[in-house]
């Protein structure tokens, strides 16, 4: 798993005004972002390279991949994710195009390891497992997105047939913990076109929350609010107040004029955010 100390949080001006002003970042529905894929695509590698193995004769492999399909399709699909997501990438053209209105708005460089405490994330593992004694995860994750390739090996699949093979040994059912395994791999799993955005993402497991809430089918959480996306209605959540964990912000190339870097700086003291502000040096316009 990757490391990074500083991850960026692309915006417009009105997204950067909001956070800067309420404290909080939005984590919104992952099935509503510009992946057609989200949330899906390691569920089908993973089913996919167990009936390449099973193929082979394994009857075991055989069942659970049976079983599986069944969970997924039949009784519970891949938990309700909501993500907030960043780059590793401070002053990233394709970051500025794609989500801070083509070069005009901001990147905020948050803290990793205190955003992480102030969410209350747990630390995860390469499998993107809470490591145990960590910080309770209570159903928030926060970490580097994986890209996988069909066919080609990955750190995500081979942690999951160790999982299988495993699971006996230490009284699991396999099922559950290749279920398991797959549902918390599928938030943090995005198709290999995605690589250049060297994407961390906040995690909010909202089916976990739900449960735990005792709430049922299609009810929401009560704190659940919404927005227009660029997708249609969107149904979002927002964290704790994270101004703490801002440490920069640079301001977008269509905004590098001399007076912007002044106003931000004013604007993010009036607010009491204490962090340095640049000029993005990209020649994009």
């Amino acid at each position: 798993m990757t490391t990074a100390s500083t991850v960026y949080h692309y915006c417009g001006a009105e997204s950067f005004f909001s956070i800067v002003r309420n404290g909080r970042l939005w984590v919104s529905d992952a099935r509503k972002t510009n992946d057609r894929r989200e949330l899906e695509w390691f569920k089908d590698l993973a089913l996919k390279h167990i009936a390449k193995s099973a193929a082979t004769g394994d009857k075991m492999l055989s069942d659970l991949h049976l079983a599986l399909k069944v969970r997924f399709e039949l009784l519970e699909d891949v938990s309700d994710y909501y993500v907030c997501c960043f780059s590793e990438k401070k002053d990233s053209v394709p970051q500025w195009v794609a989500y801070a209105d083509r070069g005009t708005g901001f990147a905020i460089g948050f803290d990793v390891n205190a955003l992480r405490k102030k969410i209350g994330a747990a630390l995860l593992s390469p499998s993107y497992a809470p490591v145990p004694f960590g910080v309770g995860a209570n159903g928030w994750g926060f970490g580097p997105v994986a890209y996988a390739e069909e066919g080609v090996a990955n750190a995500q699949i081979d942690d999951l047939m160790s999982t299988i093979v495993s699971a006996p040994f230490v009284g699991e059912d396999v099922t559950d913990s290749a279920r398991d395994h797959i549902d918390r791999v599928c938030a943090f799993c995005k198709h290999p076109d995605f690589q250049t955005e060297h994407e961390w993402r906040i995690v909010c497991n909202t089916s976990f929350l739900k449960k735990n809430a005792g709430l049922t089918g299609t009810d929401m959480l009560p704190d659940t609010k919404w927005r227009k996306g660029g997708y249609g209605l969107t149904p979002y959540r927002e964290t704790v107040d994270v101004l703490d964990c801002v440490k920069e912000v640079i301001v977008g190339p269509g905004n590098a004029d001399r007076d912007s870097i002044e106003y931000v700086k004013q604007f993010l003291r009036f607010s009491g955010v204490k962090a340095e502000v640049f000029l993005s040096v990209s020649p994009y316009r």
